[in-house]
């Protein structure tokens, strides 16, 4: 059996990875769709969609979780959510049952005619991706909650001096978020 787990991964946290052992306790291998690979340098989104294979790879490994049994797949969003689920399939290998929490992806797969399951939340209040966001930009601790891998590669690319642009930016005028935006402002 096949399954099939979806996330933003900003950034690939232990809690995540607790899931991913979780539903390998339960599947022969698992597909995980690193969602909106095509969105970076956001503070929601503020990883590549390369950058986010990278952390959950590396991560996995530090974890001891078994890649043998898992692909890791980028795929774009589209703004079609009645296709959003068929879309999904052409990218992936057939899956048999869909790993999640949220409610209108759940229904998305329910009405596409496929199993889903619900997932235990493991600590959602520290393993949160936007909570490990905010520390990023607070300078304060990550090291409960991320692989050390990640916290290496933080600092290589240094995420403090892009959260730092995209938190100015943002603060004064979210429509700047998205590049070459500023060409077409009115000064």
């Amino acid at each position: 059996m096949r399954g099939i787990f979806i996330g933003r991964f900003q950034p690939v946290h232990l809690g995540h990875l607790g899931v991913i052992r979780h539903i390998l306790s339960e599947v022969d291998e698992l597909i995980i769709l690193v969602a909106a690979a095509q969105i970076s340098h956001t503070f929601k989104n503020p990883l590549t969609g390369g950058e986010r294979l990278l952390l959950i790879r590396e991560a996995l490994k530090e974890q001891d979780i078994p890649t043998d049994r898992l692909w890791i797949i980028p795929v774009q969003d589209i703004s079609d959510n009645s296709l959003w689920v068929h879309h999904l399939k052409r990218l992936t290998p057939k899956f048999d049952v869909m790993y999640s929490n949220n409610p209108f992806t759940i229904r998305l797969f329910e009405e596409a005619g496929l199993e889903t399951r619900r997932i235990p939340m493991i600590d959602r209040k520290d393993y949160s991706a936007t909570e490990i966001r905010n520390r990023i930009v607070n300078n304060e601790d990550l090291e409960s909650l991320v692989s050390p891998s990640t916290i290496r590669y933080f600092e290589k690319w240094d995420i403090k001096g892009r959260f730092t642009s995209i938190v100015t930016d943002d603060t004064l005028d979210p429509s700047q978020n998205i590049a070459g935006s500023e060409l077409n402002a009115d000064d």
